[in-house]
Parts: C-alpha cells; structure tokens; sequence
C-alpha cells in the first residue's frame, strides 16, 4: 500500500504589500496599492485590505484604483525585490525537497511526503503535520523577515486552502481523512473555475464546497461539462495534480548600469536587445515561451520610467520580442539621462501550449526546417503540387483509447497493450489543457513518457471520466 502523499504550502499573503509597509512604516491608517503613481500607464500589482474592501483588486488601472479609493497611497512597484523574497521562502522548503512548484508572488507549494523525520516526528504521528507545518513556517520567516504561513494537507487545493486560513505567522495542518470536512464551509469562489459557472451554481443556491460536494458527480458534469468533475474532486478533498518542480520560474530579467548616464537612446536600444537576447536564448532551451514584457529607466534624478505590454501568441522568439521592446521604448521620453535599464519577462508558460509543428522550427540554425522543406521538395517532385495541398488539409489522426496503469498519485506507471506491458520509464513533460465552458470543454493531464520500449509517447487522461488516450498528433 503507497504511502500518502503530503503536500505543504507557504503563504506570503500580500507580499509586496508587507515589503513595502516595513519600508513605510508611518501610513497612519491610509490604504496601500502597489503598482504605481495614479497616473502612471500602469496596474495594480498588490494592495492592502483596506483597498480590497474599497474594491480595488490586482490587475484593475492605477487611475480607476484612485477614483475608487482616493486616500490610499500609491507606490511604484519594486518587482526585483518582491521576487528575491519569493525566491528565500521557496529556498526555505527547498531545503527539505527538490519536489517544489511556485505559483505565484509569495505562493509556494511542495510535496512533503515521507518528511516527517526531519521535522522531529515519526511517520503515522498525529502530531507530525503539526510539527512539519510549524518548522516551515518559521524557516521561511525566517529567511524573509515575512508573515509566512503553512498548510499542510493530502492534496495541493486542500494545503493551499488551509494556508489561507490560518493566522499570521501560524500553520494548519489538516489530518489526512478529514479534507472533505475541512473544506465544507469555504465559499465556493475559492474554487480555479470561471465566474459563469459560479454564478449558475449559486443560482441553484450551492454556495459552498459542501454543497457541491454533496450533489452527484456525473450529474454535475451532464449539467455543466467536464470542467465540473474536477471541482467536484476539489470540493470533496481530492485534487489529481501534482507538484510540478519543473514549473517555469515566475519572471526572468536582466540589467544594465550606464556610466556615465545614457542619453542617446541608440545606446539604451543596443543594451536592452542585447538582455532581451540572452533571456529569449535561455527560455528557448527551457522550453517556455513570454506572455509579457517590461521595461524599466531610472534616470540620474532617481525617477524611474516604466513601460509594459503583453506579447500575444506568445513566443521565445528574440526578434519578435526585441521588436515589441523597441515599441517599448519609444513610448519613454525621460528627461534626464538613464543610469539603470530593466528588463523583465512575464509570466512564462510551457512552450508545449500552443505550438505547432512549423512553430518549433525557428532557429536560425535549425536543421530541421532543411529537412522539412526537403521532404517537401521531393513529395512535389514525385506526386506534384497537389498532393500538399490535400495534405495540409487533412487533419491530425485521432486520439487511440488505452488502458494505462497509475501510481498512487495518479502519474502513469504503464500502457498496458492487448498482448504485453510497457512500463514507464520517465516522464519528462506534465501539462493539463483546460478549455472553458464558452468553447468545447476539455479537461485532460498530459504526459510526454518514454516507455520501456525507448519510444516516447503522449498520454493523456480526460478527467470527466479517467479514460486514457494515446495521443497521435505531433505535441
């Protein structure tokens, strides 16, 4: 029998918000927002209680952000700062395990399980979640000067949840058995799910996890689609995903101090396509791709002059984001001349979603596009020009159902075929697709495996119903 799995999280709750009030200590009650001055082309990146009840959020204009609360003080974004803390509370549970997924400003989850003898407990001890949740919170506290809490739980919503629940610089360990419990009397709108769905729910007065929970799986998913059963499982204490440790960093960045200050802005053009290059180069050999980018001149006045955009498909590609940075920068017009560039990109993802096959031949050196183009070459040398045609009309083979063993955390352990075996020797890639209910809603977990036969092949399970496919398309 497994052993059960034990995730922890750490929560910074607000994270630039603490940084910054530790700075400015003398608010005298007022409201804070993070992100800018009001008049700043900018968002709020964070903001107090107070600002929340005024009903601002992240995300919304710094100038909306004002009307809404107009006595709150509004401070520029220090983003360096805010990710050097993230990185010192996830390096704090790094130290107990390498199995550590980042989710978000001050959002750190890890799997735990069979940890609880570095934490002065025995396995199977009440007390050992106790102990584990404690210890962590107090060494990420520790390493950040923060109020950082734990959560400790069998499943990553369930920790996540009882990280929130918690008091400031305390842990809540939930017993393994008792999720469900827990999580009766939570909202509803703690659930990843879109507001739509929310609202039809509570239009047939289901308002919490308990509630929904309690209503018939397969039921709940012939009314509202796939994407139901999965916030069922979550309702009831059990969420299939795991801790993803190769999850993309939150940002990558570089910089450049000018000296003496820059005034051509030639030369500032010339140092940021040189970072952006060296960033895109590094992406690239991960695998991800950019959704966002930054731009940030501090010019000798102490000022600084900020500008940003989103880069929509996104890409890893170097020309395309040094053009979108140059667009940047003709939008600043600082008075002074420059002694520190920034450059930041954000949020990374995966380069798996939303790639084709021609997207992944980009590189200037890439000898498969050669190869590419001279397969084509010789298929019109042979059956003619129309046989591309008719081919680049034909869509991808379907998906071939099969039948795949799993591990008690759900990751697959073999494929099983009509006369042999293969097992799992390695996954190398975990994504989930999940399309909402506007379009067809999917919900599956992919894997990219190699099996003991040295092919490597794409698993996916459709999660309205643990069935498993074989995909057959190029992903």
């Amino acid at each position: 029998m497994g052993r059960k799995t034990r995730v922890a999280c750490l929560l910074a709750p607000h994270l630039p918000v603490q940084m910054e009030k530790a700075h400015i200590p003398n608010l005298n009650g007022r409201p804070l927002v993070v992100g800018g001055r009001p008049w700043d082309p900018e968002a709020v990146l964070d903001c107090c209680q107070k600002a929340e009840e005024a009903g601002v959020y992240p995300g919304m204009e710094l100038s909306r952000a004002e009307v809404l609360c107009p006595s709150a003080h509004f401070l520029p974004a220090d983003e360096p700062a805010y990710r050097t803390a993230h990185k010192a509370v996830e390096e704090s549970v790094r130290y107990y395990t390498d199995r550590v997924e980042s989710l978000d400003l001050g959002l750190v989850l890890a799997d735990v399980t069979g940890l609880e003898r570095q934490f002065g407990a025995a396995p199977g001890d009440r007390a050992a979640g106790g102990r584990m949740g404690a210890g962590l919170a107090r060494e990420a506290r520790s390493a950040t000067g923060l109020d950082v809490r734990a959560g400790l739980a069998g499943s990553r919503f369930t920790a996540e949840q009882a990280a929130h629940a918690t008091r400031p610089g305390g842990w809540h360990a939930i017993p393994l058995g008792q999720e469900r419990s827990f999580l009766s009397s939570l909202p509803l709108s703690v659930l990843p799910s879109e507001s739509e769905t929310l609202r039809r729910l509570n239009l047939l007065g289901i308002r919490t996890l308990g509630a929904l929970a309690k209503l018939p799986r397969l039921a709940l998913i012939r009314q509202f689609g796939p994407q139901a059963g999965f916030l069922h499982d979550l309702a009831s204490g059990a969420d299939p995903r795991p801790i993803l440790s190769q999850a993309p960093p939150l940002a990558l960045g570089g910089a450049w101090n000018f000296e003496p200050p820059a005034v051509d802005r030639g030369r500032i053009a010339a140092h940021a396509t040189r970072i952006i290059t060296a960033i895109a180069a590094d992406i690239s050999r991960q695998g991800y791709q950019v959704e966002g980018l930054r731009i940030s001149l501090e010019d000798e006045t102490g000022k600084t002059h900020s500008s940003a955009t989103s880069v929509q498909p996104p890409t890893a590609d170097s020309d395309r984001l040094a053009r979108r940075l140059d667009s940047l920068l003709e939008r600043l017009s600082p008075p002074h001349p420059i002694v520190d560039l920034s450059v930041t990109l954000y949020p990374l993802r995966p380069a798996h979603l939303g790639a084709t096959q021609l997207s992944l031949f980009t590189g200037p050196t890439d000898g498969r596009r050669a190869r590419l183009q001279e397969a084509l070459r010789r298929l019109r040398q042979r059956f003619g020009e129309m046989i591309i045609v008719i081919g680049s009309l034909l869509g991808p083979p379907p998906p071939r159902p099969i039948q795949v063993t799993t591990d008690p955390v759900g990751l697959p352990r073999a494929v099983v075929w009509p006369d042999h075996i293969l097992p799992v020797d390695r996954i190398y890639e975990h994504w989930r697709e999940n399309r909402r209910w506007w379009s067809r809603p999917v919900l599956r977990d992919y894997y990219r495996a190699e099996t003991s036969d040295g092919q490597v092949r794409v698993l996916f399970c459709e999660r309205s119903n643990d069935r498993w496919w074989l995909e057959r398309r190029y992903l």
